[in-house]
């Protein structure tokens, strides 16, 4: 295996939406058109919100140090997330759209 191919592998969510471009916009639209359509502050909030979640393992505790504020605060956010999206974090399936929307956002913003 090339090193190249370890390097995506580390992301293949982000991988799979590079590799889909058609598709990756679908599933943006589909699971994050409500939220693509707030105001962009309240929207960069809600996604960093989420990042940092995903990125402290799910841990909402560990999410609140990190964005320097309530743990309810994380809570609040996560659940209005859910709500935009119709899309429950603690369902796996839901989950998975949700952090490969997640992705598609980011590689049409360039951050991919």
């Amino acid at each position: 295996m090339a090193q190249d191919d370890v390097a995506q592998g580390e992301r293949w969510p982000a991988v799979l939406v590079a590799g889909a471009p058609e598709l990756s916009a679908r599933l943006l639209a589909e699971v994050f058109g409500p939220l693509l359509a707030l105001a962009p502050a309240e929207r960069a909030l809600l996604v960093g919100t989420l990042e940092a979640w995903l990125e402290c393992g799910g841990s909402v505790g560990r999410a609140a140090v990190r964005l320097r504020c309530h743990r309810n605060t994380v809570f609040n956010r996560l659940r209005r997330l859910e709500r935009l999206t119709s899309r429950s974090l603690s369902h796996p399936c839901e989950l998975v759209e949700t952090v490969l929307a997640l992705e598609a956002l980011r590689w049409a913003a360039g951050r991919g």
